[in-house]
């Protein structure tokens, strides 16, 4: 894709996915790949992992994105809360959002010069439950995904509310890699010969 054909959006997932709910932001990038009708033309999805470079190379040419990560602040688990990261500074104290090797805001912030970053960023971050080793997210945060997708229609002109809408928050295999028995694969077997 070469620079005259960048999306004008990205919507960029951030987390750890062997850290239940760290990994809420990469989650999101996959329902949102698997059950939404997405145009690439317009809109980068992209999981970033712990990567804080990635997050922010993503972004790069975009005029706007949307980030979306577990964000401690002491709420209940569940919790949305959102920071706008506008004209070079957010528009409220925002919490570190830690990824490992740098830490998010503080990248974005001092990055601008060597990324050509958004003018508009909106960090969605979600109070997690459980940051313990484990692929599932807890209840509350899992329960908070059809809300945050809805936030992402809602400011992503791309995307159509009424297709987010229509998600099936109770389909657990769409949000979470917990598979249900009639979708885990059937291990091979290989049979043995005497020669």
């Amino acid at each position: 894709m070469t620079e005259a054909q960048q999306p004008a959006a990205a919507i960029v997932g951030v987390g750890n996915r062997l850290l239940r709910d760290d990994g809420v932001g990469p989650r999101v990038i996959d329902v949102l790949e698997g059950s939404v009708d997405v145009p690439s033309e317009e809109v980068r999805l992209y999981d970033a992992g712990t990567t804080g470079f990635l997050a922010l190379e993503a972004m790069s040419g975009c005029d706007r994105a949307i980030v979306v990560d577990a964000i401690r602040t002491g709420r209940e688990p569940g919790t949305i809360r959102e920071y706008r990261f506008k004209d070079g500074g957010f528009d409220e104290e925002v919490p570190q959002v830690t990824m490992h090797d740098v830490s998010f805001t503080e990248a974005l912030t001092y990055a601008r010069d060597v990324y050509e970053l958004p003018d508009d960023v909106r960090i969605v971050g979600v109070e997690p439950g459980s940051l313990g080793t484990g692929l599932e997210l807890t209840d509350p945060v899992r329960e908070a995904i059809p809300e945050l997708l809805g936030r992402i229609a809602g400011y992503e002109p791309a995307i159509d509310p009424d297709e987010v809408s229509a998600i099936d928050p109770d389909e657990v295999s769409a949000i979470d890699p917990a598979r249900s028995e009639d979708e885990t694969p059937t291990p091979t077997t290989h049979e043995v010969r005497d020669p």
